[in-house]
């Protein structure tokens, strides 16, 4: 091997090493980024789904005492001028005692009570099934 080809493999070796330790920087970057940066709430995609996709405007907190205890957020929206109530529980089981609770304070509520795994939905009037999967759409 001669002394040229002899530098053009060192300088090619050394171009990969410092390609090697950029693509190492990039995702030493990239994972501290993830760490660092504040991934948007159930509640915070909820309503940027129903403003942005839906046209739909939910009022944040909901306003409702037994709602608004919910861990993870509660907001009201006008969904095909019929008001419902929504409650975040963090997990199934508080939902199913908001559900209880609401059950208590206003009886059977048929119809217009409704638990979706860890969500609550309280219609003002019977909802229909294109105001249920219009909330459903953007459940979260």
């Amino acid at each position: 091997m001669t002394e040229a080809m002899e530098r053009e493999w060192r300088l090619v070796a050394g171009a990969l090493v410092v390609m090697a330790v950029i693509v190492l920087l990039d995702g030493v970057g990239w994972k501290i980024r993830d760490l660092t940066i504040d991934k948007p709430t159930r509640l915070e995609l909820a309503v940027r789904c129903l403003t942005f996709e839906k046209n739909i405007h939910p009022v944040v907190p909901a306003g409702s005492p037994l709602a608004d205890s919910a861990k993870q957020g509660s907001f009201r929206a006008v969904v095909e001028g019929n008001d419902v109530t929504v409650a975040l529980a963090a997990n199934e089981d508080e939902a199913t005692k908001l559900v209880g609770y609401y059950r208590q304070l206003g009886g059977s509520l048929s119809g217009r009570l409704e638990q979706r795994a860890k969500v609550v939905y309280l219609w003002l009037q019977r909802s229909s099934p294109t105001q249920r999967q219009t909330m459903y759409d953007c459940q979260y």
